[in-house]
């Protein structure tokens, strides 16, 4: 009887090895490096329509553009784009890499896994430069009550605070209006009240 506890619960154990080992803890964001704020803007440039290089960001650079994108800035709340109300953000980043797909989790500054779908970057969207890029985002609404007319504000300035701090770290972004919806959708498992608001392409040209 001791070894078949003892059994189960060394299997629990490498289950739950298993699971935290699929979410993938990252660093502190880079938010001093860079050219200045202006010196990002002159320079800012959506991704050429054609592919990208095939090297990885670093967790380093998703830590950083991820923070931009949807990060806390201050205390006791404050983040580095506007929420209506002071609210906690209500359009979530997944991120689709290589890897799978991920939730980023911007108490724990870590990406969630909820998928391990190696091909999903190049099922998420249509156009063949974008199937190269390493790194796909999607912005989802939580469907949070009464901001429904701040999703795409929220989007907006998310996917901005993502061009510059890709044009800082020498990346390039490409906003996305063609993306097939359905295999994302059935892939992040999205709730019925969630909505896919943008989706951009990241890596290097």
């Amino acid at each position: 009887m001791k070894k078949i506890l003892s059994l189960t619960a060394a299997l629990l154990l490498a289950a739950a090895s298993a699971a935290t080992a699929a979410n993938i803890v990252l660093p502190e964001p880079d938010k001093t490096g860079g050219p200045s704020v202006m010196e990002a803007i002159a320079n800012r440039a959506s991704a050429e329509q054609r592919d990208f290089s095939k090297e990885e960001l670093s967790l380093k650079e998703l830590s950083t553009i991820l923070w931009a994108a949807t990060g806390k800035n201050r205390e006791p709340k404050g983040w580095t784009v506007p929420m209506a109300m002071g609210r906690e953000p209500y359009v979530s980043v997944y991120v689709l890499l290589k890897s799978g797909g991920y939730l980023y989790n911007w108490e724990k500054n870590a990406l969630m896994q909820q998928t391990a779908e190696k091909k999903l970057t190049s099922r998420a969207v249509t156009q063949d430069f974008a199937k190269s890029a390493p790194c796909i985002l999607v912005f989802v609404s939580k469907g949070t009550m009464n901001v429904e007319n701040y999703n795409y504000i929220a989007t907006g300035a998310m996917s901005q605070n993502v061009f510059l701090a890709a044009e800082a770290l020498g990346l390039k972004g490409r906003f996305l209006a063609s993306f097939n919806k359905v295999n994302i959708e059935a892939a992040l498992t999205l709730g019925p009240i969630m909505k896919i608001t943008g989706v951009m392409a990241v890596g290097r040209q």
